[in-house]
Protein backbone atom coordinates (compact mmCIF):
# COMPACT_ATOMS: atom_id res chain seq x y z
CA UNK A 1 0.00 0.00 0.00
CA UNK A 2 1.23 3.51 -0.83
CA UNK A 3 1.64 5.67 2.28
CA UNK A 4 2.29 9.31 1.39
CA UNK A 5 4.05 11.47 3.94
CA UNK A 6 1.61 14.35 3.21
CA UNK A 7 0.02 16.19 0.33
CA UNK A 8 2.92 17.90 -1.39
CA UNK A 9 1.30 20.57 -3.55
CA UNK A 10 -1.77 21.62 -5.49
CA UNK A 11 -1.79 23.11 -9.00
CA UNK A 12 -4.77 25.24 -10.02
CA UNK A 13 -5.71 26.71 -13.37
CA UNK A 14 -6.18 30.49 -13.47
CA UNK A 15 -7.10 33.06 -16.10
CA UNK A 16 -4.30 35.54 -15.39
CA UNK A 17 -0.92 34.45 -14.00
CA UNK A 18 0.06 37.87 -12.65
CA UNK A 19 -3.29 38.64 -11.02
CA UNK A 20 -3.29 35.27 -9.25
CA UNK A 21 0.36 35.47 -8.24
CA UNK A 22 -0.32 38.89 -6.72
CA UNK A 23 -3.41 37.62 -4.85
CA UNK A 24 -1.70 34.57 -3.37
CA UNK A 25 1.46 36.48 -2.44
CA UNK A 26 0.08 39.84 -1.32
CA UNK A 27 -3.28 38.83 0.16
CA UNK A 28 -2.48 35.31 1.47
CA UNK A 29 1.20 35.95 2.16
CA UNK A 30 2.63 33.01 0.24
CA UNK A 31 6.22 33.40 -0.91
CA UNK A 32 6.80 33.36 -4.66
CA UNK A 33 9.42 30.67 -5.16
CA UNK A 34 9.67 30.89 -8.96
CA UNK A 35 7.76 32.29 -11.91
CA UNK A 36 8.08 30.53 -15.26
CA UNK A 37 6.64 32.98 -17.81
CA UNK A 38 7.33 30.58 -20.69
CA UNK A 39 5.13 27.93 -19.05
CA UNK A 40 2.81 30.61 -17.63
CA UNK A 41 3.19 29.18 -14.12
CA UNK A 42 4.12 30.49 -10.69
CA UNK A 43 5.18 28.39 -7.72
CA UNK A 44 4.38 29.56 -4.18
CA UNK A 45 5.01 28.29 -0.65
CA UNK A 46 4.24 29.38 2.89
CA UNK A 47 7.41 30.45 4.68
CA UNK A 48 9.48 29.17 1.74
CA UNK A 49 9.66 25.77 3.39
CA UNK A 50 9.10 23.78 0.19
CA UNK A 51 9.84 24.32 -3.47
CA UNK A 52 6.09 24.92 -3.73
CA UNK A 53 2.84 24.06 -2.03
CA UNK A 54 0.69 25.81 -4.60
CA UNK A 55 1.26 26.46 -8.27
CA UNK A 56 -0.92 28.59 -10.51
CA UNK A 57 -1.04 27.83 -14.22
CA UNK A 58 -2.49 30.37 -16.62
CA UNK A 59 -5.01 28.96 -19.10
CA UNK A 60 -6.20 32.26 -20.57
CA UNK A 61 -8.71 35.02 -19.95
CA UNK A 62 -11.46 33.26 -21.91
CA UNK A 63 -11.32 30.08 -19.80
CA UNK A 64 -14.73 28.89 -18.66
CA UNK A 65 -15.59 28.81 -14.99
CA UNK A 66 -16.24 25.43 -13.37
CA UNK A 67 -19.85 24.34 -13.73
CA UNK A 68 -22.11 24.31 -10.69
CA UNK A 69 -22.75 20.90 -9.15
CA UNK A 70 -19.90 19.23 -11.02
CA UNK A 71 -17.11 17.06 -9.72
CA UNK A 72 -13.72 18.57 -9.02
CA UNK A 73 -11.85 20.33 -6.27
CA UNK A 74 -14.08 21.84 -3.62
CA UNK A 75 -11.58 24.09 -1.84
CA UNK A 76 -8.01 24.57 -0.67
CA UNK A 77 -7.45 25.16 3.05
CA UNK A 78 -4.54 27.03 4.61
CA UNK A 79 -3.86 26.37 8.31
CA UNK A 80 -2.98 29.28 10.56
CA UNK A 81 -1.29 29.03 13.95
CA UNK A 82 -4.17 30.04 16.22
CA UNK A 83 -7.39 32.02 16.56
CA UNK A 84 -5.54 35.33 16.91
CA UNK A 85 -3.90 34.74 13.53
CA UNK A 86 -7.32 33.80 12.08
CA UNK A 87 -8.90 36.97 13.44
CA UNK A 88 -6.03 39.04 12.00
CA UNK A 89 -6.43 37.25 8.66
CA UNK A 90 -10.15 38.07 8.68
CA UNK A 91 -9.32 41.76 9.08
CA UNK A 92 -6.69 41.54 6.31
CA UNK A 93 -9.17 39.91 3.92
CA UNK A 94 -11.75 42.61 4.63
CA UNK A 95 -9.13 45.34 4.15
CA UNK A 96 -8.13 43.76 0.82
CA UNK A 97 -11.73 43.81 -0.38
CA UNK A 98 -12.11 40.03 -0.42
CA UNK A 99 -15.75 38.94 -0.11
CA UNK A 100 -16.09 36.47 2.73
CA UNK A 101 -18.58 33.67 2.11
CA UNK A 102 -18.73 32.43 5.67
CA UNK A 103 -16.90 32.20 8.98
CA UNK A 104 -17.73 29.21 11.15
CA UNK A 105 -16.69 27.28 14.23
CA UNK A 106 -16.86 23.66 13.09
CA UNK A 107 -15.44 22.37 16.37
CA UNK A 108 -12.26 20.74 15.10
CA UNK A 109 -11.54 23.95 13.19
CA UNK A 110 -12.51 27.59 13.09
CA UNK A 111 -12.72 28.54 9.42
CA UNK A 112 -13.13 31.48 7.06
CA UNK A 113 -14.32 30.76 3.52
CA UNK A 114 -13.79 33.02 0.50
CA UNK A 115 -12.84 32.89 -3.19
CA UNK A 116 -9.77 33.90 -5.16
CA UNK A 117 -10.08 36.17 -8.24
CA UNK A 118 -10.89 33.13 -10.46
CA UNK A 119 -13.55 31.79 -8.13
CA UNK A 120 -11.54 29.00 -6.48
CA UNK A 121 -12.93 28.42 -3.02
CA UNK A 122 -10.39 28.91 -0.24
CA UNK A 123 -10.41 28.39 3.49
CA UNK A 124 -8.24 29.86 6.23
CA UNK A 125 -8.52 27.93 9.46
CA UNK A 126 -7.01 27.25 12.85
CA UNK A 127 -7.44 24.06 14.80
CA UNK A 128 -9.96 24.09 17.62
CA UNK A 129 -8.73 23.73 21.18
CA UNK A 130 -9.57 20.43 22.93
CA UNK A 131 -11.71 22.06 25.65
CA UNK A 132 -13.96 23.68 23.03
CA UNK A 133 -14.04 20.64 20.74
CA UNK A 134 -15.34 18.53 23.64
CA UNK A 135 -18.47 20.71 23.84
CA UNK A 136 -19.63 19.78 20.32
CA UNK A 137 -21.97 16.78 19.88
CA UNK A 138 -20.25 16.21 16.52
CA UNK A 139 -16.92 18.09 16.43
CA UNK A 140 -16.86 17.97 12.62
CA UNK A 141 -20.29 19.47 12.11
CA UNK A 142 -20.36 22.70 14.12
CA UNK A 143 -22.10 25.60 12.35
CA UNK A 144 -21.72 28.45 14.80
CA UNK A 145 -20.65 31.78 13.32
CA UNK A 146 -17.27 33.00 14.58
CA UNK A 147 -17.58 35.71 17.23
CA UNK A 148 -15.30 38.14 15.36
CA UNK A 149 -17.20 37.68 12.07
CA UNK A 150 -20.77 38.57 12.93
CA UNK A 151 -21.07 40.66 9.75
CA UNK A 152 -20.89 37.68 7.33
CA UNK A 153 -23.48 35.02 6.50
CA UNK A 154 -23.82 32.12 8.89
CA UNK A 155 -22.74 28.70 7.68
CA UNK A 156 -26.23 27.58 6.71
CA UNK A 157 -26.41 30.51 4.29
CA UNK A 158 -22.82 30.09 3.15
CA UNK A 159 -23.17 26.37 2.46
CA UNK A 160 -25.59 27.15 -0.36
CA UNK A 161 -22.83 29.05 -2.14
CA UNK A 162 -20.07 26.65 -1.14
CA UNK A 163 -21.87 23.66 -2.65
CA UNK A 164 -22.57 25.23 -6.05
Amino acid sequence: MIQPDRIGHVVIKVRDLWRSTKFYSEVLGLQVMKVEPGFKMAFLASHGRDHHELAVAEVGSDAAAPREHSIGLSHIAFRLSDETALCDAYADLKKSGVRIIGAVNHGVTKSIYFRDPDGHELELYCDGVPEEIAKFPDPYAGMERLEFARDVPDFRQAIRELTK
